[in-house]
């Protein structure tokens, strides 16, 4: 019997499958924190304009801050809860994919 390559072993044991969501989930745990820092540190500045500026509605600039916040949220997509359809075409998910066929397929250039 012949010895299987480390490659093989990976894919019989599914070990490719769960290292791959495992580090996935490492870079949107870092993309999620890192928004929310953004997030709020802009919050502070977009109610205190909305306060100032008396703006309420669509034009409030803390609610245009919240949609956005919803917009990087299925971007991120953390605990996969929202499917490709619903992310959009710019997601990690999409990215992720797009790389994966990239690097399977180096011949196919989009």
């Amino acid at each position: 019997m012949a010895e299987k390559s480390v490659g093989e072993l990976a894919q019989d044991t599914g070990l490719w499958s769960q290292l791959k969501r495992f580090l996935l989930f490492q870079v949107k745990l870092y993309l999620d924190a890192t928004r929310d820092l953004f997030l709020s540190f802009f919050a502070l500045f977009a109610f205190l304009a909305d306060v100032i500026f008396q703006l309420h509605g669509e034009a409030s600039l803390f609610e245009k801050l919240l949609g956005l916040g919803r917009k990087t949220e299925k971007a991120i997509n953390l605990f996969n809860q929202y499917d490709a359809a619903e992310q959009g075409v710019d997601s990690v998910d999409g990215l992720v994919r797009e790389v994966e066929d990239r690097l399977r397929n180096p011949s196919e250039r989009r």
